[in-house]
C-alpha cells in the first residue's frame, strides 16, 4: 500500500509536469516495492521526459523483464532506443507491442519512424562513400528528429559539415 502511495505521488507530480519529483516518488516505490513492472515503466516516462534516455531505457528493460506482457514497458524500451539512435532494437520492441496489441496505434507509428531512420541511415552511408557531405547532413538532421539523443548521429553529422568547410556549425554540433 505504501508503494502504490507513492507511485500516486508521483503521478500527481508527473501530471503538474514537475518531473523530478515525481522520478523521486516513483524511486521510492521501486524502493519499496522492486518487483513491479509498472513502476518502473512510470520512472522510464519520467526519465524521458528529462531526456535521459539511457537510465529510462534501463528502467523500461526492467519493466518488461518483470512483466513480458507490459505494453507501456514495451512501447517505452523501443522508444528510448530509438531517441538514441537504435532503430533496429526499437523495431523489435514495436514489433512485440503489436504481438501484444496488433492494433496498436502508437506502436505502428513508431514502427515507421523506426524503418524510416533505418533508410536514412542507409542513404547517409552510400552519400559518405560517394562524398556527398551535404545529403548526409540533411539525412542526418532527418534522422535526428526521431532520435534526438543519438550521439553517432550527431558526430556524422560534424563531421560532414566539417567536411564541407563549415566549421562553426560542426563545432556546434560537437
Amino acid at each position: 500500500r505504501e508503494a502504490e502511495s507513492f507511485k500516486e505521488q508521483g503521478n500527481a507530480y508527473y501530471a503538474k509536469k514537475d518531473y523530478n519529483e515525481a522520478y523521486n516518488y516513483y524511486t521510492k516505490a521501486i524502493d519499496t516495492c522492486p518487483n513491479n513492472a509498472s513502476y518502473y515503466g512510470n520512472r522510464a516516462a519520467t526519465l524521458m521526459m528529462l531526456g535521459r534516455f539511457r537510465e529510462a531505457l534501463a528502467d523500461a528493460q526492467q519493466s518488461v523483464r518483470l512483466d513480458d506482457t507490459f505494453v507501456r514497458g514495451h512501447l517505452r524500451e523501443g522508444k528510448c532506443h530509438l531517441s538514441l539512435g537504435n532503430a533496429m532494437a526499437a523495431s523489435r520492441c514495436f514489433q512485440r507491442v503489436l504481438e501484444l496489441d496488433h492494433k496498436n496505434t502508437q506502436a505502428q507509428q513508431e514502427l515507421k519512424n523506426a524503418s524510416t531512420v533505418l533508410e536514412y541511415e542507409k542513404i547517409a552511408e552510400v552519400d559518405f562513400e560517394k562524398r556527398d557531405f551535404r545529403k548526409v547532413v540533411f539525412c542526418m538532421d532527418r534522422a535526428l528528429e526521431f532520435a534526438p539523443a543519438c550521439h553517432r548521429f550527431k558526430i556524422l553529422k560534424a563531421e560532414c559539415l566539417a567536411l564541407l568547410g563549415r566549421y562553426p556549425e560542426a563545432q556546434s554540433v560537437a
